[in-house]
This record gives structure tokens, sequence and C-alpha cells, in this order.
């Protein structure tokens, strides 16, 4: 079979007022075009444990009116595989539309349709559910048998990371990509009330075998010149000593990488020094809340976020002392929020002196405790669209690009 695998990426907005005004923020389309490179593990993934006898096609699109454009977009596919988050599933779900328009098989997959299949399914011939790793192989072979049925898997599917299989890394354009993805863990001990990660599809944290992270990177080596890795897993450091494992590999191969964790990594010293020896680069750490008020049940199993905001400020700055940049994530329009709460996350940001600051309107995510909790208090304005009309903005202090 002829296989597309399209990824939804970059940035869309669905905002009238924001379409008339057009995109005039500073940052905005640099910023754009960088979500834009980094490419979809999930389908690399799928890819790599495709039998080899199938023809694969990786399609990136990030603009939807441009998609005609697109090299290969328009082939006699036997089937075609979309990958989506919300902000991008209207889009997803027109391409959808098209390529059946022309009986051309389609499933849809990724964390939207995972949480609303009845949804996607009005668009696409199956929808998977949860991990693909767990179904792709079935929904291939009943798809070449013309036996596709209309749901694929299930929310918690309980897949081995030991069975991993190597992303088809060789499918990319290396000058294309200023990033490549690879993921060690899914899943988080935290559970805080708006993500809408990986925590969605897996009730414990699990982690795939050192082996098979080292194996990917050397194949990105291989590949990219200068690569840099950027770890995507939702809260990279839970078990520490699995990266005190893995350092070492890192830094025999001298490669800068970026990963997400959570503020408790400045009380480990030692795994720090490890870390910058192993040349990485940034971290990425959600800090939500500028004010305490903000911070009070945001994290729904200890509170572990609010009894920690007292601490932020000594935490960060024993991790940039150690040449680790520290990205800082926060959440405009948490319950607790003010107007002015703006003018204190300047202040906070500032005094902070992060490197670069990530700040998003809180968006209710189907799948989540948020969404349930403001749905049942009546607070979604339009809850059947509340998921795909979010706008994220991102400073960055170190230009003042907003």
């Amino acid at each position: 079979m002829k296989i597309g695998m399209i990824a939804m990426s970059g940035v869309t907005t669905y905002d009238k007022q924001i379409l008339e005004l057009g995109f005039s923020l500073p940052g905005f389309i640099e910023r754009g075009k960088s979500i834009a490179s980094l490419p979809s593990l999930a389908l690399l993934t799928l890819a790599g444990m495709t039998d080899s006898r199938h023809q694969i096609n990786y399609i990136e699109v990030a603009d939807l009116s441009q998609v005609s454009e697109l090299p290969g977009i328009d082939q006699d596919f036997d089937l075609v595989a979309i990958s989506s988050y919300s902000a991008q599933i209207l889009d997803a779900y027109t391409l959808a539309d098209r390529y059946r328009a022309n009986k051309i098989p389609v499933v849809i997959g990724g964390p939207h349709a995972s949480m609303l299949p009845y949804e996607a399914a009005e668009h696409c011939d199956a929808v998977a559910i949860g991990e693909g790793e767990a179904i792709w192989k079935k929904l291939v072979s009943d798809a070449e048998s013309g036996t596709l049925q209309t749901y694929y898997g299930s929310q918690f599917s309980k897949f081995d990371m030991k069975n991993s299989p190597m992303p088809a890394f060789e499918l990319l354009q290396p000058e294309k990509y200023n990033r490549i993805t690879v993921q060690t863990s899914r899943g988080c001990p935290h559970r805080c009330e708006f993500c809408a990660a990986s925590i969605l599809f897996t009730q414990k944290y699990k982690q795939k075998p050192i082996d098979k992270v080292v194996a990917e990177i050397d194949k990105i080596k291989s590949i990219w010149r200068r690569p840099f890795i950027e770890f995507v897993d939702d809260n990279g450091f839970v078990d520490r000593n699995y990266w005190r494992a893995l350092l070492p590999h890192l830094k025999k191969r001298k490669v800068p990488w970026f990963a997400e964790t959570d503020i408790g990594i400045a009380d480990d010293p030692g795994l720090l020094t490890l870390m910058a020896d192993s040349h990485c680069a940034q971290i990425l750490i959600g800090l939500e809340s500028p004010v305490l008020a903000g911070m009070d049940g945001l994290e729904l199993r200890s509170n572990w976020k609010y009894k920690h905001w007292a601490s932020y400020k000594a935490a960060i700055r024993r991790i940039q002392q150690h040449g680790i940049r520290v990205i800082g994530c926060f959440i405009v329009g948490l319950d607790g929020h003010t107007p002015e709460t703006i003018n204190q996350l300047f202040d906070f940001i500032n005094e902070l002196e992060l490197f670069d600051v990530q700040i998003t309107v809180q968006t209710a995510f189907p799948g989540t405790p948020l969404y349930a909790r403001l749905k049942e208090e009546g607070r979604l304005l339009e809850p059947e669209l509340a998921n795909v009309h979010a706008v994220r903005c991102e400073l960055h202090t170190d230009r003042h690009d907003c």
C-alpha cells in the first residue's frame, strides 16, 4: 500500500479579531516557524513499525490554504493517517474530508481524536485512540484487506515501551529541522488540572529502555551533522537514577539537548552537574503563576505546585548557575488571577531572570479535569469549540519580543 502520513503543524488562529488585525505581534511568525520545524514523532514511530513492503510518504501541513502546493499531498494513496492536536483539528477534518471525497480511506489520531472519537469519526474511516503503537499493525492490515473498523485502541492501552520501534527519522529532510524529537518516557506523577499531555494515555509513569534511546540518538547523528535533541517527555526527570545512567551516553555523543521537568530538579545538585556536563542547553519548567492565588488546587493529587511556589526563585537560580537555561511556562487566566496579574507576571519574570518564557491563555482541552470542571460549572462559552479556539503567545524576555 501507499500510505500518506500527514502531520498538522505550525500555528493557526481562528479568532476573527486577530485575523482582521493581522499578525503584528513581534516574534509571532518566527515562533510559528520554530513550532512547525518539530517533526511528528508519533507518525515517525508508526512509520518505523510499518512493514517495508508498504510505501510511506511523510508530509507536514502548517497552512491549509497552501496545502495544494505541498509535494506529494495529492498522491493516489491507499490510506492516509492524519495526526493532530486540538489547535489544528478543524484543518485536519477539512483535509480528511477532502481525501474521503476522493475515495481514499482516512485514519485520524492524536490527543483530540482520542478524547473525542465520536466527533473525529464524522470525518474519517477509522479513529486511532490512545497509543498508536498498540494498534497500528492491526489497522494497516485491516486497511489492506478493506475491512477497516471505526475505532481502534483505547484511552489506556498499556503499551510496553520495551517494544518501542525505531522512529523512521530517514523520512525527514535534514535541512528542514532545527530540533529532532526523542521520547524516553510517558506520563507524569503530577495531576495538573489543565494537562492534556501523555498522562491522558497512561495510568502510570513508564520509560523506554536506555539502549533504545541511545540507538535513536545514534541514528539521528548518522543523518544530521549537528543535531539538537528535544526530549518530549512531559516530565523527564521523575526517575533520576534512569537519567544518571543515560547522561554519560549523552556526554559521550556531545549532542546539545532540551527537556521538560518540574522545579524539583533544583534539589539535586549532583544531577544538575551531570546534566550540564552532558550538554544540556535548556530545560522547560511549568511554573504556571506569578501569584500564589493561582496555584491553589492546580495540581490535584497533593497540591504539589502550590507547596513549591515559594521556592521558585531560589530553585531557578540554582539551575541557571549550572549553565542550564530555564524556560518558564506560565498560564494566564487561572482562578485567582486578576487584570493586575499581567503586571505581576512581568515583574516576576524579570526578577527570575529567566532565559525564555512561554505564556499561555488557560485553555480547557477535552479529557482534562479542567474541561470537566468548567463544563460542569457552565463556564465554557462554546463547549464544543472551546478546545480549538486557543491562541498561544510566547514571550522571549531575552529579546523583549512582546
